[in-house]
């Protein structure tokens, strides 16, 4: 127990460090990439034994999950609301060049239809590994190392991408009017009912078994707020930076030990396959930015296939619009969730059947 706490400390203050070091130098994403590289260092190099505690981690999602939620004024919902064509019209082409991308992956790795396809869904982890483990046919091992491993590919390709699309177009979205920061806005009183409501919301979510809790319950709770008082906030810069290195350092040590595992020819398909859905989703989104005049960046982040929470440190650090980007995302887990994810199950179940 103490050598865990003794490593945990260790790779914390390293990630402090290297964030820091990284940010003087004009890094991008400084707080995302320290955590993740401390981690790669302490584990690969070091050979260090790192359990990152659980609630640290989800302590950092909620605040990322404030942050998103902050963003949502009456607004930028009115903006959200007159664009849902947009946001339906992404959502459904992602999951169609999937579906696709799942026949190639299916060819170089040499699994069957229901793992490819399994193996290929975005954003809906726990829901995939869900009904990996019903599916007889379905290989769990394969859905659940191309689906977690699509983080390598996430934070790698994605930030960049994001970065050289917003300064080629100059891009600053904009964000309405300054808020003031969290703790000038925000009383005792009102502080209390904030994390009393997310903490409701937050109970109800797990009871259900609702995905990405973490994030989705304090948006619930920060949308609620902002129409019913009226008081809005952005988190202060420190805040959004701690949230980043708590969160990150968990994705690090993910990526320490799935190196390890990618191997051979579930490699390839696996690097195959995230690499084309990030490239053709790029493609997609240049395409319809130019027939709607939408930021191409605010497109590519909407509809990039990875978690919301690193898609959204990438749309805070770029300017591109948060608030628009977690529609996007929160549309994506609802439809997957409720439409894709029981039509998934049936046609598994008929070819079952077969």
């Amino acid at each position: 127990m103490k050598r865990n706490w003794l490593n945990n400390l260790i790779v914390l203050l390293l990630a402090i460090v290297i964030s820091l070091l990284l940010k003087a130098v004009h890094m991008l994403l400084p707080f995302m990439f320290g955590p993740i590289i401390a981690a790669l260092i302490c584990v690969k190099l070091f050979k260090m034994e790192v359990k990152w505690p659980f609630w640290i981690s989800q302590l950092g999602l909620i605040l990322l999950g404030v942050q998103i939620g902050s963003s949502f004024t009456k607004r930028v919902i009115g903006d959200i609301k007159d664009d849902w064509l947009t946001v339906v019209l992404i959502s459904v082409l992602l999951l169609v060049i999937a579906l696709i991308v799942s026949i190639f992956f299916k060819k170089i790795a040499k699994v069957n239809t229901e793992t490819a396809i399994l193996s290929v869904i975005p954003g809906a982890l726990s829901q995939m590994l869900l009904m990996a483990e019903e599916d007889k046919n379905a290989n769990i091992m394969v859905v659940s190392l191309t689906q977690t491993s699509r983080i390598i590919f996430v934070v790698i390709l994605v930030p960049f991408i994001s970065y050289f699309t917003s300064t080629s177009s100059g891009q600053k979205s904009s964000q309405g009017a300054v808020q003031p920061d969290f703790t000038q806005a925000i009383n005792i009183p009102n502080f209390l009912i904030l994390v009393a409501a997310i903490a409701i919301v937050y109970f109800i979510m797990a009871k259900i078994n609702f995905p990405t809790k973490q994030m989705l319950a304090p948006i619930v709770v920060l949308i609620a707020w902002n129409l019913i008082t009226g008081i809005t906030f952005t988190l202060d810069n420190y805040l959004i930076a701690a949230a980043q290195v708590m969160y990150m350092i968990r994705i690090g040590i993910q990526i320490a030990k799935l190196v390890d595992q990618l191997k051979g020819r579930i490699a390839v398909a696996i690097a195959f396959q995230n690499i084309m859905l990030i490239l053709v989703a790029f493609v997609m989104v240049c395409i319809i930015g130019y027939a709607t005049h939408h930021p191409i960046n605010d497109l590519f982040l909407g509809a990039a296939p990875g978690g919301m929470s690193q898609i959204i440190l990438v749309a805070m650090e770029t300017g591109a619009d948060v608030a628009m980007i977690s529609s996007y995302h929160i549309f994506r887990v609802f439809f997957i969730l409720f439409l894709i994810a029981p039509l998934i199950n049936y046609y598994l179940k008929y070819r079952a059947r077969r």
